[in-house]
């Protein structure tokens, strides 16, 4: 196999697990997307009007969501529940990816960007987040068998505010 052939495959199987993700997001099946986590994962979110945002760290700046396994697995159990008033009934959601590009691989991490859109539905509004997504996957197996873990997402909204919104009640 060639590099460029290898590299093609690489981004083809990246953008497929990423379509996967959404579909899941989208379904509501949060459980099966917590399963594409790895055990130490990050979920992060950093904060909206910073032109830096994207340089910034959860442990010196005030994220919207700077969540551990641990925590992502708590957020999940109540977002399933009736008693999450946000999100209950569940709002309709979109996620929308694309300018997939793998910046490194070495065999076993990858370092993903993208760009992304999610459209959420609920009480007849319609809100739309959009920004960039910076994916750490763990790979295992190789060539046409390799699959991912994510390690880490960190979502960048390119939001001046949550005005409207007022808050972030759905995985994006």
């Amino acid at each position: 196999m060639t590099a460029l052939t290898a590299r093609l495959l690489t981004r083809l199987q990246v953008e497929d697990f990423l379509y996967h993700e959404a579909e899941l997001l989208d379904r509501w099946a949060l459980d099966e997307w917590l399963a594409l986590c790895t055990g130490d994962c990050r979920y992060i979110v950093g904060p909206t009007g910073k032109a830096d945002a994207a340089e910034l760290s959860p442990e010196t700046s005030l994220f919207l969501i700077a969540d551990n396994r641990f925590r992502l697995e708590q957020r999940v159990i109540r977002m399933k529940k009736p008693t999450a008033h946000a999100e209950y009934p569940h709002s309709r959601t979109r996620h929308l990816y694309s300018n997939v590009r793998v910046l490194e691989d070495d065999g076993e991490t990858l370092q993903v960007a993208v760009n992304f859109s999610t459209y959420r539905s609920a009480k007849h509004i319609i809100q739309n987040y959009f920004g960039s997504i910076r994916y750490t996957l763990k790979a295992s197996g190789k060539g046409e068998a390799r699959t991912f873990k994510i390690d880490t997402k960190r979502i960048t909204l390119d939001l001046d505010s949550l005005v409207p919104h007022g808050k972030v009640t759905i995985f994006l």
